[in-house]
Protein backbone atom coordinates (compact mmCIF):
# COMPACT_ATOMS: atom_id res chain seq x y z
CA UNK A 1 0.00 0.00 0.00
CA UNK A 2 3.00 2.41 0.67
CA UNK A 3 4.72 1.64 -2.59
CA UNK A 4 1.58 2.76 -4.22
CA UNK A 5 1.17 5.85 -2.59
CA UNK A 6 4.29 6.74 -3.09
CA UNK A 7 3.87 5.36 -7.16
CA UNK A 8 0.98 8.02 -7.04
CA UNK A 9 2.88 10.51 -5.40
CA UNK A 10 5.43 10.70 -7.85
CA UNK A 11 2.73 10.43 -11.10
CA UNK A 12 0.80 13.77 -9.36
CA UNK A 13 4.37 15.67 -8.96
CA UNK A 14 5.79 14.77 -12.61
CA UNK A 15 2.24 15.46 -13.53
CA UNK A 16 2.32 18.94 -12.09
CA UNK A 17 5.83 19.64 -13.87
CA UNK A 18 4.39 18.55 -17.20
CA UNK A 19 1.40 20.96 -16.78
CA UNK A 20 4.05 23.94 -15.47
CA UNK A 21 6.19 23.50 -18.84
CA UNK A 22 3.27 23.36 -20.81
CA UNK A 23 2.05 26.44 -19.12
CA UNK A 24 5.01 28.13 -19.57
CA UNK A 25 5.73 27.12 -22.95
CA UNK A 26 2.18 28.55 -23.95
CA UNK A 27 2.60 31.82 -22.34
CA UNK A 28 6.18 32.63 -24.11
CA UNK A 29 4.74 31.55 -27.97
CA UNK A 30 1.59 33.51 -27.34
CA UNK A 31 -0.86 30.68 -27.28
CA UNK A 32 -2.14 30.72 -23.78
CA UNK A 33 -5.78 31.79 -24.25
CA UNK A 34 -7.68 32.75 -21.13
CA UNK A 35 -11.25 31.38 -20.45
CA UNK A 36 -12.98 35.15 -19.27
CA UNK A 37 -15.84 34.98 -17.18
CA UNK A 38 -17.76 35.90 -14.44
CA UNK A 39 -17.67 33.97 -11.14
CA UNK A 40 -18.79 33.96 -7.40
CA UNK A 41 -15.48 34.80 -5.84
CA UNK A 42 -16.56 33.15 -2.72
CA UNK A 43 -17.27 29.71 -4.21
CA UNK A 44 -13.64 30.43 -5.74
CA UNK A 45 -12.23 31.05 -2.37
CA UNK A 46 -13.80 27.72 -0.98
CA UNK A 47 -12.55 25.30 -3.81
CA UNK A 48 -8.81 26.58 -3.28
CA UNK A 49 -9.19 26.50 0.95
CA UNK A 50 -10.64 23.16 0.52
CA UNK A 51 -7.77 21.96 -1.82
CA UNK A 52 -4.91 23.49 0.30
CA UNK A 53 -6.34 22.80 3.73
CA UNK A 54 -4.79 19.30 3.72
CA UNK A 55 -1.41 20.40 2.53
CA UNK A 56 -1.05 22.84 5.16
CA UNK A 57 -2.29 20.70 7.83
CA UNK A 58 0.78 18.26 6.48
CA UNK A 59 3.20 20.66 8.42
CA UNK A 60 0.86 21.85 11.20
CA UNK A 61 -0.13 24.85 9.52
CA UNK A 62 -3.35 26.85 10.26
CA UNK A 63 -4.52 27.94 7.46
CA UNK A 64 -6.99 31.02 7.41
CA UNK A 65 -9.38 32.83 5.04
CA UNK A 66 -10.60 36.29 4.99
CA UNK A 67 -13.16 36.69 2.61
CA UNK A 68 -16.17 38.43 3.11
CA UNK A 69 -19.46 35.96 1.92
CA UNK A 70 -20.86 38.79 -0.29
CA UNK A 71 -17.41 39.73 -1.92
CA UNK A 72 -19.50 39.24 -5.01
CA UNK A 73 -18.13 37.87 -8.49
CA UNK A 74 -15.60 39.01 -10.76
CA UNK A 75 -14.81 38.93 -14.44
CA UNK A 76 -11.84 36.89 -14.67
CA UNK A 77 -10.32 32.90 -16.45
CA UNK A 78 -11.43 31.48 -12.80
CA UNK A 79 -9.17 28.44 -13.51
CA UNK A 80 -6.04 30.87 -14.03
CA UNK A 81 -6.98 32.93 -10.55
CA UNK A 82 -7.10 29.69 -8.74
CA UNK A 83 -4.01 28.65 -10.16
CA UNK A 84 -2.41 31.41 -9.44
CA UNK A 85 -3.71 31.21 -5.73
CA UNK A 86 -2.51 27.54 -5.51
CA UNK A 87 0.48 28.10 -6.42
CA UNK A 88 1.01 31.02 -4.01
CA UNK A 89 -0.54 29.40 -1.06
CA UNK A 90 1.29 26.30 -1.74
CA UNK A 91 4.46 27.62 -1.60
CA UNK A 92 3.80 28.91 1.69
CA UNK A 93 2.75 25.37 2.70
CA UNK A 94 6.13 24.14 1.62
CA UNK A 95 8.26 26.93 3.30
CA UNK A 96 5.97 27.14 6.68
CA UNK A 97 6.26 24.99 9.60
CA UNK A 98 4.21 25.03 12.87
CA UNK A 99 2.59 28.47 11.06
CA UNK A 100 -0.12 30.75 9.56
CA UNK A 101 -1.17 31.45 6.73
CA UNK A 102 -3.51 33.82 5.66
CA UNK A 103 -5.50 34.34 2.71
CA UNK A 104 -7.43 37.78 2.54
CA UNK A 105 -9.76 38.82 -0.17
CA UNK A 106 -11.08 42.34 -0.52
CA UNK A 107 -12.82 44.61 -3.34
CA UNK A 108 -11.31 47.71 -3.69
CA UNK A 109 -12.41 51.03 -6.03
CA UNK A 110 -10.46 53.39 -7.17
CA UNK A 111 -10.19 55.51 -9.98
CA UNK A 112 -13.47 54.41 -10.63
CA UNK A 113 -12.26 50.81 -11.44
CA UNK A 114 -13.10 48.21 -9.50
CA UNK A 115 -10.67 45.68 -8.14
CA UNK A 116 -10.44 42.46 -6.26
CA UNK A 117 -7.36 42.04 -4.36
CA UNK A 118 -5.50 38.66 -3.10
CA UNK A 119 -2.86 38.92 -0.30
CA UNK A 120 -1.32 36.11 0.89
CA UNK A 121 0.96 35.97 3.87
CA UNK A 122 2.55 33.35 6.14
CA UNK A 123 4.86 33.49 9.14
CA UNK A 124 7.52 31.25 7.35
CA UNK A 125 10.80 31.74 6.90
CA UNK A 126 10.40 34.95 4.86
CA UNK A 127 12.74 36.03 0.89
CA UNK A 128 16.65 37.67 1.62
CA UNK A 129 16.65 40.92 0.16
CA UNK A 130 19.30 40.08 -2.03
CA UNK A 131 17.04 37.26 -3.19
CA UNK A 132 13.63 39.40 -3.87
CA UNK A 133 15.25 39.81 -7.22
CA UNK A 134 15.13 36.45 -8.92
CA UNK A 135 12.01 35.12 -7.59
CA UNK A 136 9.78 35.49 -10.80
CA UNK A 137 12.43 34.33 -13.10
CA UNK A 138 11.80 30.84 -14.60
CA UNK A 139 13.00 27.89 -13.14
CA UNK A 140 15.11 30.17 -10.18
CA UNK A 141 14.63 29.58 -6.48
CA UNK A 142 16.09 31.73 -4.17
CA UNK A 143 19.52 29.44 -3.82
CA UNK A 144 20.61 25.80 -4.40
CA UNK A 145 20.27 24.99 -0.92
CA UNK A 146 16.58 26.39 -1.09
CA UNK A 147 16.07 23.57 -4.44
CA UNK A 148 17.95 21.18 -1.89
CA UNK A 149 15.77 21.40 1.01
CA UNK A 150 12.09 21.97 0.09
CA UNK A 151 12.15 20.73 -3.74
CA UNK A 152 10.05 22.39 -6.90
CA UNK A 153 10.68 23.61 -10.11
CA UNK A 154 11.03 27.62 -9.55
CA UNK A 155 7.99 28.18 -12.44
CA UNK A 156 5.18 29.02 -9.76
CA UNK A 157 6.14 32.06 -9.29
CA UNK A 158 6.91 32.95 -13.07
CA UNK A 159 3.69 31.61 -14.11
CA UNK A 160 1.35 32.88 -11.50
CA UNK A 161 2.96 36.71 -12.60
CA UNK A 162 2.75 36.33 -16.08
CA UNK A 163 -0.94 34.58 -15.46
CA UNK A 164 -1.56 38.35 -13.57
CA UNK A 165 -0.36 40.44 -16.46
CA UNK A 166 -2.29 38.62 -19.19
CA UNK A 167 -5.34 39.35 -17.17
CA UNK A 168 -4.57 43.03 -16.54
CA UNK A 169 -2.86 42.93 -12.84
CA UNK A 170 0.11 42.00 -11.32
CA UNK A 171 1.81 40.15 -8.36
CA UNK A 172 3.51 42.55 -5.60
CA UNK A 173 5.70 40.82 -2.96
CA UNK A 174 6.68 41.61 0.58
CA UNK A 175 9.29 40.12 2.80
CA UNK A 176 11.12 40.00 5.88
CA UNK A 177 13.70 37.17 6.10
CA UNK A 178 13.09 35.29 9.39
CA UNK A 179 9.14 36.83 9.94
CA UNK A 180 7.73 35.88 6.46
CA UNK A 181 6.02 37.37 3.06
CA UNK A 182 3.06 38.55 1.67
CA UNK A 183 2.27 38.12 -2.29
CA UNK A 184 -0.37 40.77 -3.13
CA UNK A 185 -2.33 39.68 -6.36
CA UNK A 186 -4.88 42.36 -7.75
Amino acid sequence: FDDLKAIESAGKHLLGLINDILDLSKIQSGMMELDEDVFKISEMIGDVGDTIRPLANKKANVFEVQCPENIGEMRADAMRVRQILLNLISNYCKFTEDGKIVLMVERLVSNEAEWVKFSVSDSGVGIKPEQMGKIFNEFTQADASTTRKYGGTGLGLPISRRLCVMMGGDIQVQSQYGKGSTFIVM
